[in-house]
């Protein structure tokens, strides 16, 4: 997934259209949006957010029909919906067939961690043994091409919060390639997913640079010249980004679906 095997982009693309809900786009505040968090064609999600799992059902999804999660890194508001997650597919949306868990190093115990945390690691455990549990298959990101199930997939390290280890992706689907920044500054690491992208999925947190660890509407007019085909979806937002006037640049809302 270089930029040289990138496809052509465009509108009269004859390939399968990317289906994007957006079970929330606002930043860490959750300013008048949930936050963050979408599916990509109704069977991957990226960002077990907080509030995932009512806005799924909000969204007419069904949980069940999730079989990747992609994790960027490890702040709370990218991943606190874990447990609410886990404990409806041993209960009421229970599942029987492989979940794939891609995230950072180490994403197998933060998430166990969180379990502890949240004092629900013991019924976990009860219901995994009463109701059999399902296989969960956590897949560490390392930088390569990957493979978690269906989906080849490959992780970019970003610049973001320099206590973490933090990424994007470059996720394919049906002769596509979704880009994903995650939180992330403008540099090097946005340039790549940029690149071998079809569809972007960018962070915007502010309108104007006030954040040194995220990209603002000026990232985005960068991005914007020096990829000038490539559809730009906008998340992670604070309340003054507004996109008008920046041809191919959407800023959708919370439980819209967008098809590019």
């Amino acid at each position: 997934m270089t930029a040289d095997e990138t496809p052509a982009r465009g509108g009269d693309d004859p390939r399968s259209p990317l289906s994007l809900t957006f079970l929330g786009t606002g930043n860490f505040h959750a300013p008048g949006r949930y936050w963050n968090s979408f599916l990509v064609d109704g069977h991957i999600l990226v960002e077990p957010s907080p509030a995932v799992l009512p806005n799924l059902r909000r969204a007419g999804v069904d949980p069940r029909a999730i079989d990747v999660i992609f994790i960027s890194h490890f702040h709370a508001d990218h991943t606190f919906g874990w447990p609410f997650l886990l404990l409806s597919y041993l209960g009421v949306d229970r599942r029987d067939r492989d979940l794939w868990v891609v995230g950072p190093p180490g994403v197998r115990a933060y998430l166990e961690t969180m379990l502890r945390a949240g004092a629900i690691d013991h019924i976990v455990a009860a219901m995994r043994t009463q109701n059999g549990g399902f296989p969960l298959r956590y897949v560490e990101v390392s930088g390569d091409a990957q493979q978690a199930g269906s989906v080849p997939f490959c992780a970019v390290r970003v610049e973001h919060d320099p206590a973490l280890e933090c990424f994007g992706y470059l996720i394919e689907r049906a002769g596509r390639t979704l880009g994903y920044t995650g939180d992330a500054r403008f540099g090097d690491g946005v340039r790549r997913i940029a690149a071998g992208a079809d569809v972007l999925v960018a962070d915007c947190n502010e309108a104007e640079p006030r954040t040194p660890v995220h990209m603002s509407l000026a990232d985005i007019r960068t991005l914007r010249a020096e990829f000038p085909a490539l559809p730009i979806v906008l998340t992670h937002l604070g309340p003054d980004v507004d996109a008008a006037g920046l041809p191919g640049v959407l800023v959708p809302n919370d439980l819209e679906t967008i098809t590019l």
